[in-house]
């Protein structure tokens, strides 16, 4: 996989199902750190909700899932929001569905199709972004080899991140991954010094 579905910015979007509210919560999250810190802020904006159910996808290469129904039955709430991300294959992102019971009880099914439908809602509002994985490299070189590896770097799979001159040249390059033991052996054929920075 060399590139995977995302988001950057927080989105908001709610339902209304037999007097209840379902008011979904797409969140960009890096870390399960990241994700329980929103959680909590959300919590203390919505403090009054019978439920805060959620399910999260972190890191797409030793991907964790996890998911809660915080008081609803097993798998009505949680299951759903989780199965809703899988479809839109998203990763480094969580929904946090907040639920005010609206007096009519909904059953397994209604519940089950209700917090479906508000995660769908607020994934469909939300602006997608295709973000590329890549591994990044440092290159030591001469000036002498300077018009080579700008070559290289003109490649698409390559995108320079900086650029340090002194006595010698120092650059920080990204890599998709699929292309990077290609790009790193035609540097190093070329008596090039490259080492992986991002391990």
């Amino acid at each position: 996989m060399d590139s995977f579905r995302t988001i950057t910015e927080p989105c908001v979007a709610d339902i209304k199902e037999k007097g209840s509210v379902f008011k979904a919560y797409l969140l960009p999250v890096q870390s399960t750190e990241s994700f329980f810190n929103q959680l909590g802020f959300i919590k203390e904006q919505e403090p009054k909700a019978n439920h805060h159910c959620w399910a999260y996808r972190i890191d797409p290469d030793g991907l964790l899932e996890r998911s809660s129904d915080d008081g609803e039955p097993s798998n009505t709430a949680s299951a759903p929001i989780l199965r809703a991300l899988i479809s839109a294959e998203l990763y480094n992102v969580a929904v946090v569905v907040v639920r005010y019971f609206g007096g009519i009880k909904l059953g397994v099914s209604g519940l089950i199709s209700a917090y479906g439908d508000a995660t769908r809602a607020v994934i469909n509002s939300a602006p997608i972004l295709e973000t590329k994985l890549t591994w990044t490299l440092s290159i030591t070189f001469g000036y002498n080899q300077i018009s080579f590896v700008e070559r290289i770097c003109k490649s698409s799979a390559v995108e320079i991140l900086e650029r340090n001159q002194e006595a010698t040249l120092t650059y920080h390059i990204s890599v998709i991954r699929s292309n990077f033991e290609e790009i790193k052996g035609q540097l190093e054929a070329n008596h090039l010094l490259t080492v992986r920075t991002d391990l």
